[in-house]
């Protein structure tokens, strides 16, 4: 039995959150912050709060940095130095469109 909530079958549920991730304008921003360590703060992400907490996690995990969800944004800590290439990588491999993130800097 399916655990999807919506009454389609799992392969549609799938096609439709690969859909959704590839139309999605992802915005990265990245900005200095208390005692200069650098933030990016994830946004456009069409999705509900725990599939932002998958992704969070993910990219947690795979920069071994720290992140929170404020709302419908992901906020990450890079530190010192700016690792925005690394993120594009992640975020790429979890169905996103390269050309469709954008990364802005403020610092």
């Amino acid at each position: 039995m399916s655990d999807n909530l919506s009454g389609l079958p799992d392969d549609l549920v799938d096609l439709i959150d690969v859909v959704d991730k590839s139309f999605s304008k992802v915005q990265i921003k990245v900005e200095s912050k208390k005692y200069g360590k650098l933030w990016a703060t994830i946004s456009g992400i069409d999705a509900d709060g725990q599939t932002l907490k998958d992704l969070m996690k993910k990219i947690k995990s795979k920069m071994a940095c720290a992140g929170t969800i404020k709302g419908k944004n992901v906020e990450i800590l890079y530190g010192r130095h700016d690792r925005s290439k690394e993120l594009i990588e992640i975020l790429v491999s979890q169905g996103f469109e390269k050309d469709a993130i954008h990364v802005t800097s403020q610092r």
